[in-house]
């Protein structure tokens, strides 16, 4: 199968939510970082597995624990500069209901990214930075090859490194929700 073949992004000094919205749908992922377009190209087969393997455990959870929901991926809108597009995200509904445009959407509960070799170091040291100081209470990086993952909250100073079993246990009281990496990475 062929990759579709994008035209040639013009280079601009400073990216906004505006320019991005005119980026063709090619299959990359095209997000902004104060300014600076980021663009990642379709991820891998293993990493979309442990997508689906994270969705089908939080779709499970949020079906048992009303008021919250689960995307892969989801928008984080954090100013006209910076939009991010996370691998996942779990976000806690407003009482007024569900909301249609990412954009008027609080910052997520958890955000998780999986890492690969084209958006690791973006994913750890700055997308991740951005999500927690952006009011993104848990970001989880996803390692696929130490089969790991590392948890941070914005009071972390070096992440939780969990290679058994990782657990969600999100602000409010709702049940916690054990993630079992074996079956994860299986």
């Amino acid at each position: 199968m062929a990759m579709p073949i994008s035209p040639p992004i013009p280079p601009r000094s400073l990216w906004t939510v505006a320019d991005l919205e005119r980026l063709p749908d090619d299959g990359n992922r095209y997000e902004i970082l104060h300014g600076e377009l980021l663009v990642t190209p379709l991820p891998v087969v293993w990493h979309q597995r442990i997508a689906f393997r994270l969705a089908a455990e939080f779709a499970q959870w949020c079906k048992q624990v009303p008021g919250w929901e689960c995307f892969t991926p989801g928008g984080v809108y954090i100013d006209q500069t910076s939009w991010l597009e996370p691998d996942f995200s779990v976000q806690k509904l407003p009482a007024s209901g569900p909301v249609a445009d990412w954009r008027s959407m609080q910052p997520p509960a958890l955000v998780i990214e999986i890492l690969s070799p084209s958006t690791r170091n973006s994913d750890r040291h700055r997308k991740r930075p951005a999500y927690l100081t952006h009011g993104v209470d848990e970001v989880w990086l996803i390692d696929l090859d130490a089969k790991s993952v590392e948890r941070w909250t914005a009071e972390s100073e070096f992440p939780q490194l969990h290679s058994t079993n990782v657990v969600w246990t999100p602000a409010g009281g709702p049940p916690a929700l054990t993630i079992e990496l074996a079956a994860l990475f299986a």
